[in-house]
C-alpha cells in the first residue's frame, strides 16, 4: 500500500513538473479549474496527436542558431498585431511557440501529462498520427513510432483504470508520402496484431479499430477497395474525403469521412461552411455500410493556421479564440457525428492547443466551453 501511495506521489509531482515547463505561470486559467463545475460533455471531440516531438525534430524545426541553453526558452519568432506575419529571431529557425524547456515523446510522464490534460480539458481522445515500416513483422523496438505508440497505449490504460475517459483513434500517415499498396497492408496487419482488441482505442460508434486514412482522396478507388477488401472487418476506415472527392464508389469501401481541413478561413472563405454541409449530406446520402450502419461524419475544426516560416503563404489569425469559436458555429450546421480538432500538437502549422508559452492554456479553456 505505501509503495502505492509513494508511486501516486512520484506521478503527481513529475506531471506537474513537465507542466510548469510547457507553458507560462502567466497562463489563463485551466482547465483544470473549470472541470470542477462537472459540466456535461455534449460535444465528441477528438484532437489529432503527432509523435514527432523528439530532441532532434526540435532542433531541426528551431534550426542550429536557437539559444538552446536558455532556460526559460525564448519564444523564437514575433507575430503581427493579427496574430499572422511571423518574423523568426533565429535564422532557420521555423516555429513561434517553444515550451519553457524542450520536452520528448520518448518520456513516459510527456504523454501522460498530454493524455491527462486533453482529458480535463473535455476531450475524448486523441487520432494518434502514426505510420510503420510497412512489414507486417515489424516490431515495438525498431522504431521510434512504433515504441511512442505503445507508451501511448500503455498510459491510456493507466488512465482509463483511474477512472478518466479518454481513448484512442489511429490516424495513418498516408498523406504526404503516397505509400504503396503492400506497405499499407504491411502496417495495418502490425495494427491489426497488435490492437484489434485493445481496450484503449475508441469503441463507441463499432467494435472496429477507428482508423483514419490520411490523405485517402489522393488514392485511387482500385487501391481504397483492395485496402478496405482485406482490413475492414478489423478497421472502421474514416476517409480524408472534401467534396470534390466523394463519391458512392469511394464512399462504398469507407465506413465515414473527415476532412482534415487545417486552413479552413471563415472570413475570407465564409463559403467554407456550406462546403462542409455539402460533404457530410453527400457522405450521409451514400449506401450503409456492410454490416448495415450509416456512414459517420466527423466535422473539422482548429484555433488557427500559420505556415509561412515553413515557406507557405497561408495565416488564418487566432484572434483569441474567436476562429477556433467561428469554425466550431459554423461547422456544427453538418450535423457532425464528432469533431476532429487539429491539433493537439502540430506546431509548426500553428493549429496546436498545447499549452506552451505563447498562448498557455487559453485555447485549451475554449475547447472546454465548446464541448460543454
Amino acid at each position: 500500500m505505501k509503495s502505492t501511495i509513494k508511486r501516486v506521489i512520484v506521478v503527481a509531482l513529475l506531471l506537474s513538473s513537465i507542466g510548469a515547463q510547457l507553458s507560462t505561470p502567466a497562463a489563463a486559467s485551466t482547465p483544470q479549474a473549470r472541470t470542477a463545475t462537472r459540466a456535461p460533455i455534449t460535444a465528441k471531440m477528438y484532437a489529432y496527436y503527432y509523435l514527432w516531438w523528439s530532441k532532434l525534430h526540435w532542433h531541426d524545426k528551431l534550426g542550429s542558431n536557437f539559444p538552446y541553453a536558455s532556460d526559460p526558452l525564448p519564444l523564437p519568432a514575433t507575430l503581427g498585431t493579427s496574430g499572422c506575419d511571423p518574423v523568426s529571431k533565429y535564422s532557420g529557425n521555423q516555429l513561434t511557440d517553444t515550451p519553457r524547456r524542450l520536452f520528448t515523446q520518448d518520456r513516459r510522464a510527456v504523454i501522460e501529462h498530454d493524455v491527462r490534460t486533453a482529458a480535463k480539458a473535455g476531450l475524448r481522445g486523441f487520432i494518434v498520427n502514426w505510420r510503420g515500416t510497412g512489414h507486417a513483422d515489424q516490431t515495438t523496438r525498431e522504431l521510434s513510432y512504433n515504441r511512442r505508440l505503445q507508451m501511448l497505449v500503455n498510459v491510456v490504460h493507466e488512465v482509463n483504470h483511474d477512472g478518466v475517459s479518454f481513448k484512442l483513434w489511429i490516424s495513418y500517415k498516408s498523406s504526404d508520402t503516397v505509400l504503396t499498396t503492400s506497405y499499407i497492408a504491411g502496417d495495418l496487419a502490425y495494427l491489426k496484431r497488435h490492437y484489434a482488441k485493445d481496450p484503449a482505442f475508441d469503441r463507441s460508434f463499432s467494435k472496429r479499430l477507428p482508423l483514419v486514412w490520411m490523405g485517402s482522396r489522393k488514392y485511387s478507388t482500385t487501391v481504397l477497395s483492395t485496402i478496405s477488401k482485406k482490413f475492414r472487418p478489423a478497421f472502421y476506415l474514416i476517409g480524408d474525403e472534401n467534396w470534390d472527392t466523394w463519391t458512392s464508389a469511394r464512399g462504398a469501401v469507407l465506413d465515414g469521412d473527415q476532412y482534415y481541413w487545417s486552413s479552413q478561413d471563415p472570413y475570407r472563405n465564409p463559403n467554407s461552411f456550406t462546403q462542409i454541409k455539402h460533404l457530410a449530406a453527400k457522405v450521409r446520402q451514400s449506401k450503409p455500410n456492410p454490416d448495415g450502419s450509416k456512414k459517420m461524419w466527423f466535422a473539422p475544426v482548429a484555433p488557427g493556421f500559420n505556415t509561412i516560416l515553413l515557406g507557405g503563404s497561408t495565416c488564418v489569425p487566432r484572434k483569441d479564440g474567436t476562429t477556433l469559436r467561428k469554425l466550431f458555429a459554423g461547422n456544427k450546421a453538418s450535423r457532425p457525428n464528432g469533431w476532429v480538432l487539429i491539433s493537439w500538437n502540430e506546431i509548426a502549422e500553428g493549429t496546436y492547443v498545447q499549452p506552451l508559452q505563447r498562448y498557455g492554456s487559453r485555447y485549451l479553456n475554449v475547447v472546454w466551453d465548446l464541448v460543454h
